[in-house]
């Protein structure tokens, strides 16, 4: 019987894992051809059909301009994507290399690198993004800077407990007996070990990063006209709640749906190789 409900439940979770999965690259389609996939162009107003209802000619309905929603959401694909898997990537790459030299080093150099994560951790996520968006910018270039400088120190400290495990292991007491440099080291025998972890990491702060995106589109100080993301549909959409929902309903419908798929991809990669 457990053995029933054990292969049952997994059962489920690969099903859950390859549903995300085509969801998720549907969405990376989406993003790179958008004009095969919408019906409209994105820009294209008319205003003999502005804020009607979803129809079989507009499948979500028209905003204020008479722009089609379903084809907005498509193209605002690609800002939203590109927003979180940059931030992402930018991330992964620095927190990953810090935690790693955090680790290796140790000593006061270890303790000084962890202060300043603890600096980062102690300020406000919506203060702190304001400070890097005054930096660098309300664009798209901006606010993708901002959410990777968020979200590195969650990586870093993944990266250093990983290399703080392996930093007295025999391989490593090896390669430093025979005069590698930490360079070497911190690439050759430690990152290929910690890949598995930052993986997963890497695929939790998708999702963050796209609500993160959404929000501050949102409040009116991430991504702005003329560029089209989820945050800043849903933003719009909001000033017409009552008379006119689906302007806000499907933007956040597209924000919770790959989310989710974000992460139930990352807890199949967890389960499966952590």
């Amino acid at each position: 019987m457990l053995k029933l409900n054990t292969r049952s439940l997994r059962t489920k979770e690969k099903l859950k894992f390859y549903i995300s999965l085509s969801i998720i690259i549907l969405l990376l389609l989406f993003s790179f051809f958008p004009e095969i996939f919408a019906p409209y162009k994105a820009t294209k107003s008319n205003y003999n059909n502005v804020l009607s209802l979803p129809s079989w000619l507009n499948y979500l309905g028209t905003d204020e301009l008479g722009r089609d929603v379903f084809s907005r959401l498509i193209y605002g694909t690609k800002v939203s994507l590109f927003v979180a898997f940059s931030a992402s990537i930018i991330s992964l790459i620095f927190g990953g290399l810090y935690g790693c030299i955090s680790g290796l080093y140790g000593s006061y150099i270890d303790e000084i690198m962890m202060k300043i994560v603890d600096i980062f951790y102690s300020i406000p996520d919506l203060l702190l993004i304001s400070i890097f968006i005054l930096i660098f910018g309300k664009g798209l270039l901006g606010i993708t800077l901002a959410l990777s400088l968020l979200s590195w120190m969650r990586v870093a400290r993944i990266s250093r407990s990983s290399v703080l495990e392996l930093k007295n292991l025999p391989f490593i007491t090896s390669a430093k007996l025979k005069g590698f440099g930490k360079t070497h080291i911190i690439f050759k025998e430690i990152l290929p070990n910690i890949l598995a972890p930052l993986i997963v990491t890497f695929t939790f702060t998708i999702p963050s990063s796209i609500l993160a995106e959404s929000t501050l589109s949102f409040l009116g100080i991430g991504i702005s006209s003329p560029e089209i993301s989820w945050g800043l549909m849903a933003s719009t959409g909001w000033e017409g709640i009552r008379s006119y929902p689906h302007l806000i309903i499907f933007p956040c419908i597209f924000i919770f749906i790959s989310t989710i798929c974000f992460l139930n991809i990352g807890n199949y990669i967890k389960r499966k190789f952590i």
